[in-house]
Formats: structure tokens, C-alpha cells, sequence
């Protein structure tokens, strides 16, 4: 009886948290595969990202929590076009969105997330170089891993897999010379759009407080 009640009890509890922020900071690799992407680098993007989130007010659905987020993401890449031109990529995401926990162990959760927001996609080409703004969508798989978690603190690790989709951007790689200098056409001409869209993989610090 007592067990049955134990169980009840634990099951009809809210999903574990500390007052309701947490903090996020990690990095991470993000696969390219674009055939725009492909072009300029071979590798993967090295990224770095920071996050802040609120819990928010759902009730008391078992198990459950959802928070509201925001994130800032940066990563680069180098490489090189035709087998001669060196070039960097890099790009720097701002995201909002949502998560949802689910509490698995009282140390354990599952999360999902999906944000939306806009990146900025650079590409240096030797001594040229060009950037543009786009929109991104967000998507991911994770779990959250606590080595202390209490109703005023915790910390942990949190590991994902997802997807993030961003607009191609228009690139003209140009110099930097005085405004006064002759630019000839053909020196400063478009060489296509620039998408940095692909799967990735990223660990992170958390703490909830």
C-alpha cells in the first residue's frame, strides 16, 4: 500500500527545478551540407553558444516543465575554393524559442527544443570578403545530466543532437580600399548564395538557479 502510494505520489509531482532560470554555455561541431558550403570548406563548423532560460507556468502536468529561451551562437570554418583561394567561414546566430523537459529521474531529464531567429553568414576569400543577414530555424534532441540538483541550485551536463536550417545568403566577396579608388565590375561580382544549413552535435554547462 504504501508503495502504491509512493508511486502515485512521484509521478503526479511537477518536474524537477530550481527557482526557474537556468544558464548555458558549450560548444559543439555543425556538419555543412550544401553544395554551397561544400565549396568553400570541407570541414565542419567549430561552435561555441551561450544560452539563458525562464521556466514557465503550464500547471501541474507530470513530469513536464517548458521554458522559454534564448541562445547566442558563433562558429567558424576554414578551407579552400578551387584548390587555390584560402577561405574562412563563420557565422553568429541570435535564436528565441522554446524547451520542454521531461523529468525521467529525479537527476535525468529529456528535453526538445525549437527556436527561431536570424544568422549572420561571413566568408573571407583570401583578402576579400562579404557578409549578409538570414533568417534560421532551430531544432534538437537532448538530455540533461545533473551531478547536484536542488529546489535553489544545480548543475550539469547536457548533451543534443539537432538540425539547423538557415536562408541561403548572397555573397560578393570585396576589399576594403578608399572610397575614392576605381572598382572595376569584374573584380566585385557574386559568386552565389551561401547556405550554412546541416546537423550538429553540442555539450553544454547548465546551471539552474
Amino acid at each position: 500500500m504504501r508503495h502504491s502510494i509512493f508511486c502515485v505520489v512521484l509521478l503526479a509531482a511537477p518536474a524537477a527545478r530550481a527557482d526557474g532560470n537556468e544558464l548555458a554555455i558549450g560548444g559543439g561541431s555543425r556538419a555543412l551540407r550544401s553544395a554551397s558550403a561544400d565549396a568553400v570548406t570541407a570541414d565542419s563548423l567549430g561552435m561555441g553558444s551561450l544560452g539563458y532560460a525562464h521556466a514557465l507556468d503550464i500547471g501541474p502536468v507530470p513530469r513536464l516543465a517548458l521554458w522559454a529561451e534564448a541562445g547566442f551562437d558563433w562558429g567558424s570554418a576554414t578551407g579552400t575554393m578551387f584548390q587555390t583561394h584560402a577561405t574562412k567561414v563563420s557565422t553568429e546566430v541570435v535564436v528565441v524559442g522554446l524547451r520542454a523537459h521531461y523529468t525521467l529521474h529525479r537527476l535525468i531529464d529529456a528535453t526538445a527544443r525549437v527556436d527561431l531567429g536570424t544568422a549572420r553568414t561571413a566568408l573571407s576569400l583570401d583578402n576579400a570578403s562579404d557578409s549578409g543577414w538570414g533568417a534560421v530555424a532551430e531544432g534538437a534532441l537532448g538530455v540533461d545530466l545533473f551531478a547536484s540538483r536542488s529546489p535553489t541550485f544545480g548543475i550539469g551536463l547536457r548533451t543534443e543532437l539537432g538540425y539547423t536550417a538557415t536562408s541561403a545568403v548572397a555573397i560578393t566577396p570585396h576589399t576594403d580600399q578608399p572610397s575614392d579608388t576605381l572598382k572595376l565590375q569584374m573584380i566585385e561580382s557574386s559568386i552565389g548564395h551561401l547556405d550554412l544549413s546541416g546537423p550538429w552535435f553540442g555539450i553544454s554547462v547548465i546551471g539552474t538557479f
